[in-house]
């Protein structure tokens, strides 16, 4: 749809008529559509990269009768976690949630996974927590909108 917008007869001019409302109120439009698109961009990115654990993650759900909502929590924890490794400003977070729960390999989260660990009330979780939802939001989604996709 954006590139036949594009290709439009009218499209130039509608751009041109944008910038000059923009200049005309003090506002740089090219630096918040970069913003907008970064934020797009990364957060497909981490999408994509965590997608394959997602499935594994959903399979295991759907296969367990007798799941609890605590189990579905655990395993959006798990694919969060999984994002992080994905947006860049979140690295350290990711460190620190890997250091936190005692992980092996901080690329393979379910390698020696420990349940008991991986408690969202800790305080390491959060940055992580707030970074992937920002990501979410800065990407035009949310987690939890991701998530149920």
């Amino acid at each position: 749809m954006v590139t036949a917008a594009r290709a439009s007869e009218g499209w130039q001019s509608l751009i041109d008529a944008l910038h000059k409302v923009a200049n005309t109120v003090g506002s740089d439009l090219d630096s918040i559509w970069m913003t907008l698109e970064t934020g797009r961009l990364e957060w497909l990115g981490a999408l994509n990269a965590a997608h394959p654990l997602k499935v594994i993650l959903k399979d295991a759900l759907n296969k367990d009768g007798s799941r609890t909502e605590k189990d579905e929590v655990d395993a959006k924890m798990v694919w969060m976690y999984a994002l992080s490794l994905s947006i860049p400003k979140l690295s350290e977070a990711a460190e620190t949630w890997s250091k936190a729960v005692n992980m092996d390999d901080k690329m393979n989260p379910l390698k020696n996974y420990n349940v008991d660990l991986w408690d969202c009330r800790k305080e390491e979780w959060r940055p992580l927590d707030l970074g992937v939802q920002e990501a979410a939001e800065s990407g035009g989604s949310s987690v939890e909108a991701a998530w149920n996709a």
